[in-house]
């Protein structure tokens, strides 16, 4: 919907219920005081009873603007068949239970990113984000400067922040993906860009106290992309000659890690195992052989009970949560077909990325997010991952850049035609 409606009482108390969403859908505090051992928060009844009102809400908030989404038809189509296929894990999944329930979870994170895609033009999503991550952000503050017990790693990673979440690499991603809201939300909002470029160095100071390498590698990403995004309005030659750029940056990059590979993981402030996270990618394809097509079932492989994911922590000798890596862990969960099908959405939005980005009119929100996303789920698990605001943020920007085109965008167009048609000079 890309003309705002009326702030009305009714869009006020809408926009707050958003929000409200958003900042659960951040896990800020809920993880790691309810769940510190980041089961997911469907095994912790009280964690059951705190999410069933944000699905109410979700739900509620989708019938208000069931129009608006009719519009986006075609990502909701795309995203309903991969949740299918994980409510359909629940038949051969080795945690029938968890599947099931963790498959509801994740339609309502998958179905209020549609959500926000449809009810919010790009200026009223972006400063809705902003906003949210500016809380977000000032509530890290807080607890690392007067709480540092809670807020601060005091293990293997000590001295590190780690703000509101459970460990530093969490508080870097929802940073940067703070940084990518502020951004668009300077672009389009003249009123309030101040506030914005505020917001954006806030976030941008907490990605730097986490020392995670990626997040400020992703940072640099947000700041490189918006500053050539805006170069490229100047026309298509000087888009070609920053596309020649890019590509020739990339394959620097490329025959660096090729040639001198300890020399390339040391300048990015990692070891070659990146902190261990080959060892757990080895293991995890060693267990994915035995069920490739079809994997163990939606979220349950990391389960307590697990039998494969009990065998790599043995091996490994630490409890490991995750495959931190978005890709395996999508893998090892709904196999081959579930990589397939989420592999080709992903696709067509890295695509429009590259030819519709100025066209969806959010100040490059969604194509600076996907670049982002795609960085990250290298090393972290966010793909189609329940009550998780990265997946919301990633269903909310794949489905802008394949949705149809913002209603106001064809009307300039339009108008821009009949005043051109007025300026004519008649025939003699």
């Amino acid at each position: 919907m890309a003309n705002e409606p009326r702030l009305t009482a009714v869009r006020g108390l809408e926009m707050l219920f958003a929000a409200i969403v958003v900042l659960m859908m951040s896990n800020a505090l809920i993880g790691p005081l309810l769940d510190p051992k980041q089961t997911g928060g469907d095994a912790i009844p009280v964690l059951r009873l705190i999410w069933l009102p944000v699905y109410a809400v979700v739900a509620g908030l989708a019938l208000l603007r069931w129009r608006d989404l009719a519009r986006h038809w075609a990502p909701a189509l795309a995203f309903a068949l991969l949740v299918g296929w994980a409510f359909l894990s629940s038949y051969w999944s080795i945690e029938p239970g968890v599947t099931f329930r963790r498959s509801i979870a994740v339609a309502a994170a998958t179905l209020f990113g549609v959500y926000l895609t449809a009810s919010y033009n790009g200026r009223s999503l972006a400063e809705l984000l902003a906003g949210s991550f500016l809380v977000l952000a000032l509530g890290s503050y807080f607890v690392c400067l007067a709480m540092p017990s809670l807020g601060v790693h005091a293990d293997v990673n000590a001295g590190a922040w780690r703000g509101l979440w459970y460990e530093k690499n969490q508080m870097g991603a929802m940073m940067v993906y703070g940084a990518v809201s502020a951004t668009a939300a300077m672009i389009l909002s003249r009123q309030r860009r101040w506030l914005w470029a505020l917001t954006f160095v806030a976030c941008a100071g907490l990605v730097i106290m986490t020392r995670s390498a990626t997040s400020l590698l992703a940072l640099l990403l947000v700041g490189a992309g918006a500053i050539t995004l805006l170069i490229m309005r100047r026309g298509p030659a000087t888009t070609v000659a920053i596309v020649w750029l890019g590509v020739t940056a990339l394959g620097a990059l490329a025959m660096a890690y090729l040639v001198a590979p300890d020399m390339f993981f040391a300048a990015l402030g990692k070891d070659p195992s990146l902190t261990g996270r080959t060892d757990i990618w080895a293991a995890v394809l060693r267990a994915y052989r035995d069920r490739p097509l079809l994997g163990y079932g939606y979220g349950a492989f990391w389960g307590p009970h697990s039998a494969p994911a009990e065998w790599i922590r043995a091996q490994l000798q630490w409890v490991v949560p995750t495959a931190h890596n978005g890709w395996l862990d999508l893998l090892i969960q709904l196999g081959q077909i579930g990589v397939a099908l989420f592999g080709l959405i992903f696709a067509l939005a890295l695509g429009a990325a590259v030819g519709r980005h100025a066209k969806v009119q959010d100040g490059y929100w969604s194509t600076l997010f996907v670049a982002v996303f795609a960085l990250s789920l290298f090393s972290e698990s966010f793909i189609l991952v329940q009550n998780s605001l990265p997946w919301v943020l990633a269903v909310t920007a794949i489905s802008r850049l394949l949705g149809p085109a913002p209603p106001v965008a064809r009307r300039s167009a339009a108008a821009a035609f009949a005043g051109a048609q007025t300026r004519m000079p008649s025939p003699a």
